[in-house]
């Protein structure tokens, strides 16, 4: 008889043999798999193999092995998975893949073999060598065991307890020390805590057994806990024989009406027999109302039909228990008011039969605290949050004008650079540009500062808006001259507004200064002043600019976003709007904008008329400059392509390479431009700003990465980003080096040397 040697091994080799599709789906099942897993092979084929034996939410291995089959083709580890019956096992699994003819993954075979023994005992081997003499000098009893049930280590005081000899525990699942009628159930329970393992105590309201070599049962008291260590979990169980314990409160069951809480205790029909005047005051009943009636009276209508079924399922396994965590209980008092309740039930022992008793607890006040804890808990999250994002900003908008400052100045003090007097008065020039930009910005974050904390106070009085709308048209019609931009101021009425006068020209000269700085050219900006209602007036300021989409009106109001202006020619600082709407609420007003794509915006404020008697940002088109020469022929000549949206700052770096006779400078506003002129034109280096619109400088510098004609290229970070956190990052995504603004023009000179020396590669 010819023997197919191929099938034997299958069916009788001592480890289990699956065959999947790269989905996980299980094609085959041998005979090994089912005795380790449990699942016949009717019960596993056309089943996903994770949802047999994987643990629920721990796949990160799984996720592992993919990848590392996807890219070698093997893969071998040992890790813990869930038999059919719940238990969880130590697998060892070996992996491979079968390609088809395309050189596709067409299939996953896998060798399983079950390590728990051996694991327990290398577990063991660990444990003794690390905690033995930690666990051996506390009083109670101990008992450690792996996420399989398996015994590892048991201290002197658990031996003697369970009646074993020393070591005899080991290798052992903790069922043996459970009576019968709970072991089955006890292996879903352990398995459960490993999969939310946490410090708890088991007992509080149960009746819990042990159980002697000798098959004596005796009450326990036990606490669980975590563990981690280098050979993986585990879990510590504390246990304490409670026997003198239950036998001294059996003494007391009397002294029910010294008990701090309401005691209820019905009788097998649900009928009270019994009520202390904790009851009586909780509920607003005198005892002889309750005594005899259903336990129901004292439950709200909406769970009293329900309530006979869970007496009737409690009476046929009456045992000690909690009740209420996780769920909403109510009791109900004579009065028909509900509160929220606390009970915890135990069955009693009498002449009588099997009575109930209820230990019942207002936890109104609780719920209250829980409820004020938890909203103070998020508030004060939100607002860590929203500091912490706010710094991260003014940290990047405050160092973009210094690094013009300090850049320029460099230049300035640098005697040894060929500098002629004209570039030393644009120096000069754009030094007095970024200082104004940078006191502008603080006057703002001030006020914003101080309004925030509710120190910033206003001096409401009767303005006149006719003599004030005068005011602003002459502060503002030599910039809006400038740009060609025509204002069309109202002839108002006598409009006599409650405002502080001069935090409302603040206001105006904002609104209208945006108005003209986001207008197109020879534009229009119309100021309005009306009546809105009886008691308020409505300022508004029209411009023809670009307008703003939803998106952007969405984000209108928060501090220091420009809403993509940031590579724009016009200098901001992205919390003038902030502040503005702020002050119209610190002064009782409010304020809104209307605006369409490609006709304009209007802002408006409204405040309240006296009894005497908009803001515009659109979105300016990206200053995008056209697309560079290509470089010299010159092979002394090195590239170097500076990725930057602001013009001050890529001013300052086309001054510092001036003095650089053997660099010249390429630029790009955008990342995606960066991309394409690194492509075609291969330069030396790449400056990257961080802080882009659109695509940031993190992505742009993986794409080049990845692209072989670009990965050889040494990519310097250069952002107002100057946390450590930000230059580990960028150093650890592959960065050459990161500099931080205001650029230092040593640091800049040695990490452009640096990149230029290390050459391709």
């Amino acid at each position: 008889m010819t023997i197919d040697f191929d099938q034997l091994i299958l069916a009788e080799a001592p480890g289990g043999v699956i065959v999947t599709t790269p989905g996980h789906t299980v094609l085959r099942w041998t005979n090994g798999a089912e005795r380790i897993f449990g699942y016949t092979s009717e019960e596993a084929v056309g089943r996903d193999l994770r949802e047999l034996i994987a643990l629920p939410g721990k796949r990160e291995l799984d996720l592992e092995a993919a990848r590392q089959l996807e890219q070698h083709g093997a893969f071998d580890y040992e890790t813990l998975r869930r038999r059919k019956d719940g238990a969880l096992i130590y697998v060892d699994s070996n992996n491979k893949v079968i390609y088809d003819e395309h050189g596709k993954i067409a299939y996953i075979v896998s060798s399983k073999r079950g390590m728990t023994q051996s694991k327990a005992k290398r577990d063991t081997l660990l444990i003794e060598a690390k905690f033995r003499d930690l666990l051996e000098s506390t009083p109670d009893s101990i008992i450690m065991a792996n996420p399989t049930g398996t015994i590892v280590l048991a201290n002197a005081q658990a031996e003697r307890m369970f009646g074993y000899e020393r070591g005899e525990l080991n290798g052992k699942l903790i069922e043996v020390l459970l009576p019968a009628r709970f072991q089955h159930g006890h292996v879903a329970h352990r398995s459960h805590y490993f999969e939310q393992s946490r410090t708890r105590t088991m007992g509080a309201g149960l009746e819990l057994y042990g159980v002697r070599k000798d098959e004596v049962e005796f009450p326990v008291e036990i606490s669980l806990s975590p563990i981690s260590t280098d050979a993986g979990a585990f879990v510590i169980s504390a246990i304490r024989n409670v026997s003198e314990r239950k036998k001294a409160e059996q003494k007391f069951r009397g002294l029910l009406e010294s008990a701090p809480d309401a005691i209820v205790i019905v009788n097998r029909d649900g009928e009270i027999v019994l009520v202390n005047s904790q009851t009586e005051k909780l509920f607003g009943y005198p005892r002889s109302e309750l005594l005899g009636k259903k336990v129901e009276i004292l439950i709200p209508q909406r769970f009293a039909e329900q309530h006979p079924h869970f007496r009737t399922s409690f009476s046929a396994g009456p045992r000690p228990r909690s009740m209420g965590a996780g769920l909403e209980l109510y009791g109900l008092r004579r009065d028909g008011t509900e509160f929220p309740v606390e009970i915890s039930l135990s069955p009693l022992e009498t002449e009588d039969g099997v009575l109930v008793s209820s230990a019942i607890r207002d936890i109104t006040d609780r719920k209250r605290i829980e409820r004020a804890l938890n909203e103070k808990k998020v508030e004060l999250e939100r607002a860590n949050q929203a500091k912490d994002l706010f710094l991260t900003s003014m940290s990047h908008e405050l160092r973009t004008p210094l690094n013009a400052i300090l850049g320029f100045t460099q230049l300035l003090a640098n005697e040894t650079l060929p500098s002629t007097e004209q570039q030393k008065r644009n120096f000069v020039r754009n030094i007095l540009t970024a200082g104004q930009h940078l006191l502008t910005l603080i006057n703002e974050i001030l006020d914003l500062a101080k309004i925030e904390s509710g120190t910033l106070s206003v001096s409401l009085e009767a303005v006149v808006l006719a003599d004030l709308l005068d005011e602003v048209q002459a502060m503002v019609g030599d910039s809006a001259a400038q740009r060609g931009i025509r204002m069309v101021f109202p002839k108002p009425e006598a409009l006599v507004v409650v405002a502080d006068r001069t935090r409302l020209k603040q206001i105006l000269l904002n609104l209208l200064s945006n108005a003209i700085k986001y207008n197109r050219e020879d534009g229009v900006v119309v100021i309005n002043a009306n009546p809105a209602g009886a008691a308020r007036v409505r300022i508004s300021v029209q411009d023809t600019g670009k307008g703003l989409r939803q998106d952007q009106l969405a984000a209108l109001f928060q501090p220091f976003n420009r809403l993509g202006q940031e590579g724009g020619n016009e200098e901001g600082t992205g919390i003038g709007l902030v502040v503005t709407k702020r002050l119209v609420e610190l002064m009782g007003g409010s304020m809104g904008v209307s605006s369409t794509t490609g006709i304009g915006s209007v802002f408006w404020i409204e405040l309240e008329i006296s009894a005497n008697s908009q803001l515009s940002q659109g979105a300016a088109a990206a200053a995008l400059r056209p697309p560079p020469p290509a470089p010299s022929g010159n092979a002394a000549l090195a590239t170097l392509l500076y990725v930057e949206d602001n013009p001050a700052n890529l001013l300052l770096v086309e001054e510092i390479v001036s003095f650089r006779p053997d660099l010249t400078l390429i630029s790009a506003p955008s990342a995606e431009l960066g991309i394409a002129l690194a492509q075609s034109y291969l330069p030396q280096v790449i400056l990257m700003d961080i802080n882009l619109p659109g695509m940031d400088g993190h992505e742009a510098q993986r794409q080049l990465r990845a692209n072989p004609r670009t990965a050889h290229i040494p990519v310097i970070a250069l952002s107002a980003n100057a946390m450590e956190r930000d230059v580990k990052r960028s150093i650890a995504a592959g960065f050459f080096a990161y500099l931080t603004k205001p650029i230092d023009l040593d640091a800049f000179t040695a990490a452009v040397d640096r990149a230029l020396a290390r050459g391709p590669g």
